[in-house]
C-alpha cells in the first residue's frame, strides 16, 4: 500500500510519502512547483524542506501556473501578468465561513473551491508523472475546521479515486510526527502557518488491545483565525500609513509587489536584527523602500492584538488542560511549527511560558505532513468535540433566533444529553418541526485606531461566538411530521441529543400528544 499525505496549507503546501523500503517519511519535490527553504540542524547539517507555494495564476488561454512557477515568473505582479488573474489564499478562503464572489477569467469562473480543487488536482497529476499509484491520502486540516471544509476534502478524495481517504488535524499530526515512537510523552504543538494559529496538546500511550502499538490522546485544543499572511498585510498597512499612502493610491499591482517585498523581510527578521528593500515601480515610476527591525515587528504584532490572541490561545489550551489535571509543569515538550513560527516574538513569548529547554522548532515546514504519516501506524486516536453544538430556536416573545446548546466543545464522544428537549411549533396547524443544527465557533476580531500621522494609537480584540447551520450542507436533517397538526403554546415533542462512537449526531423524537416515538436514534449529521 502507497500512502500519500498533503498538508494543503494557506502559504505554502508540502506532500509527503512514506517510503516503501523504509517506512519512513520524505516530502516529495516537483520540477516547477516546488521551492526549497533551506535549515540547519544542530549538528551544523544542511536540511531541505521542499515545499509547494499555494499559488495559482491564469494565463491567456487558460493555461494554468502553480506554485513556484508563479513566484520565479512574477506572475501577478505587473501590467502584462495582472494580479487578477493571480490566486492565493484560497485555502483559507475555503476554510472559512464566508465565501468570497467568484471570479471570471476568459469566460470561466474560479471561486475557492474550483481553485483549490484545481490546484490539488494538478499536484495529484504529478505525483502520478512520478510513477506513484497513491492507495491511501490523508489530508491535514485546521483543529478548529468545521464540517463543510472536512466534507469537501472527503469529496475530493472521491474524485481523485483514491480508495481510501483519511483527515486528521494539523496539530494531532504535528505531535504524532515528533512522538509516535515514545509513548507516555505530553506534548503541547505550536502550529502558526500562513492562515491559523491551532494548539494541540497531545498523549501517546501504549494501547492495551495491540502488542506493540500506540494511541494519541488528544487532551486539549484551541486555535485562533489568524496566520502569516496577515502579518505581510499588517507590514505593507504600517509602511503606508507611514508615508500617508492608502492601497488605493499605490494600486493594485503596487500593493502585490509590496506584500511580495514584505513577506521576503518577515522571513529575513527570523535571522537579522533589521532588514530593507527598495522597489521601483516602472508604470508610475515611484520608488518605495521598506525598512523594519524586529523591534517594529513586535510593535505591530502587539497593535494589531496578535500576540494577546497567541496568549489568549495558549492560555485557554492550558486551562483546559488544568481542568484534567495537568499542569503547565507536565507538558515535556513544546513543538512549533509553521513557517510564522520563525517569527523571533513569537518563539519569544512561547518560551516566556514554558522555558526555553523546552520548546523545540525543528522541522517547522515538514512536521504535520510526515507525522500525517504516522495514523497508519496509530490504531486509534481518542478524541473530543472540537465545536460547540446548537440547535437554533424561533423566540415568538422576542421575535428572533436563540440558540440552545446541545453540547459543548471539548466534551469527549460518544456522549448522550441528559435531559429531553420539549419543543413547541410556532404557527397553529404546523406539518412539521425542522431541527436546525449547527456549530457554534468562536471569532476574535481587532478594531485599529489610526493618529493624523498614520502611526498606530489603540486596538481592540473583540470575541464573538458565530453559528454555522448543518442544515445548509444539504445533507439529511431530522423532521418531526405532526399527526394531528401542531398547536402553538403547546410542548409537543420531546428530542434527547447524543453523539456516538463515530461522531455522529442522532436524535430520538417523541410525539408528547400521541406518545409515539417518531424517530429513534435518527442520525442527523455525521460529524467527520
Amino acid at each position: 500500500m502507497t500512502t500519500i499525505a498533503i498538508d494543503f496549507g494557506t502559504s505554502n503546501t508540502v506532500i509527503s510519502i512514506l517510503e516503501a523500503d523504509t517506512q519512513l517519511p520524505k516530502s516529495l519535490r516537483f520540477p516547477n512547483l516546488s521551492r526549497v527553504f533551506v535549515g540547519v540542524t544542530t549538528q551544523g547539517e544542511r536540511l531541505e524542506y521542499p515545499v509547494i507555494p499555494s499559488l495559482m495564476f491564469i494565463k491567456s488561454g487558460n493555461n494554468i501556473i502553480l506554485g513556484e512557477g508563479v513566484r520565479s515568473q512574477r506572475l501577478g505582479l505587473s501590467q502584462s501578468y495582472p494580479p487578477e488573474r493571480l490566486f492565493k489564499k484560497f485555502k483559507r478562503d475555503l476554510a472559512g465561513d464566508y465565501q468570497p464572489p467568484a471570479i471570471q477569467i476568459d469566460g470561466i469562473n474560479y471561486n475557492a473551491i474550483s481553485v483549490s480543487e484545481l490546484f490539488i488536482q494538478t499536484i495529484w497529476t504529478e505525483i502520478k508523472r512520478q510513477n506513484i499509484q497513491p492507495s491511501h491520502l490523508i489530508f491535514t486540516v485546521p483543529v478548529g475546521a468545521f464540517e463543510r471544509y472536512l466534507d469537501w476534502f472527503r469529496d475530493l478524495g472521491t474524485k481523485l479515486n483514491v480508495p481510501q481517504v483519511s483527515v486528521i488535524d494539523e496539530s494531532t499530526a504535528a505531535a504524532l510526527g515528533y512522538a509516535v515512537k515514545r509513548p507516555g510523552k505530553l506534548i503541547l504543538v505550536v502550529d502558526f502557518g500562513g492562515g491559523t494559529l491551532d494548539l494541540s496538546l497531545v498523549k501517546t500511550v501504549n494501547n492495551s488491545h495491540e502488542n506493540n502499538s500506540l494511541r494519541a490522546e488528544v487532551l486539549a485544543k484551541s486555535e485562533a483565525y489568524v496566520g502569516g499572511e496577515d502579518i505581510d498585510v499588517w507590514i505593507v498597512d504600517d509602511y503606508l500609513h507611514s508615508q500617508n499612502l492608502t492601497p488605493e493610491q499605490v494600486g493594485k499591482i503596487g500593493y502585490q509587489n509590496l506584500l511580495e517585498i514584505a513577506e521576503r523581510l518577515k522571513i529575513q527578521l527570523s535571522k537579522n536584527q533589521s532588514v530593507a528593500e527598495s522597489w521601483f515601480d516602472d508604470e508610475s515610476f515611484m520608488s518605495y523602500e521598506l525598512k523594519i527591525n524586529r523591534e517594529k515587528l513586535e510593535e505591530i504584532l502587539e497593535y494589531r492584538q496578535f500576540l494577546q490572541q497567541l496568549r489568549d490561545t495558549l492560555d485557554e489550551v492550558l486551562a483546559s488542560a488544568l481542568r484534567k489535571g495537568i499542569s503547565k509543569n507536565d507538558i515535556e515538550q513544546v513543538l512549533l511549527v509553521g513557517g510564522s513560527c520563525l517569527i523571533p516574538a513569537v518563539q519569544q513569548l512561547i518560551i516566556s511560558y514554558f522555558g526555553k529547554n523546552k520548546v523545540k522548532l525543528d522541522k517547522p515546514f515538514d512536521a504535520v505532513c510526515h507525522g500525517a504519516l504516522a495514523i497508519t501506524q496509530i490504531t486509534e486516536i481518542d478524541d473530543f468535540l472540537r465545536h460547540s453544538y446548537a440547535i437554533r430556536l424561533w423566540e415568538n416573545y422576542s421575535k428572533s433566533y436563540i440558540y440552545h446548546r446541545l453540547f459543548t466543545k471539548g466534551e469527549k464522544y460518544p456522549c448522550q444529553r441528559q435531559e429531553w428537549l420539549n419543543l413547541q411549533v410556532a404557527n397553529n396547524g404546523q406539518k412539521e418541526i425542522r431541527l436546525d443544527i449547527g456549530e457554534l465557533g468562536d471569532m476574535s476580531q481587532t478594531e485599529i485606531a489610526f493618529d493624523a500621522s498614520g502611526r498606530m494609537t489603540s486596538s481592540t480584540l473583540q470575541h464573538q461566538e458565530s453559528y454555522r447551520s448543518l442544515d445548509n450542507q444539504n445533507q439529511q436533517v431530522c423532521v418531526a411530521k405532526l399527526n394531528p397538526l401542531g398547536e402553538a403554546g403547546i410542548d409537543r415533542i420531546s428530542v434527547l441529543f447524543e453523539v456516538d462512537s463515530r461522531r455522529i449526531l442522532l436524535a430520538t423524537v417523541k410525539d408528547l400528544l400521541t406518545g409515539k416515538v417518531l424517530i429513534n436514534r435518527g442520525e442527523i449529521y455525521k460529524l467527520t
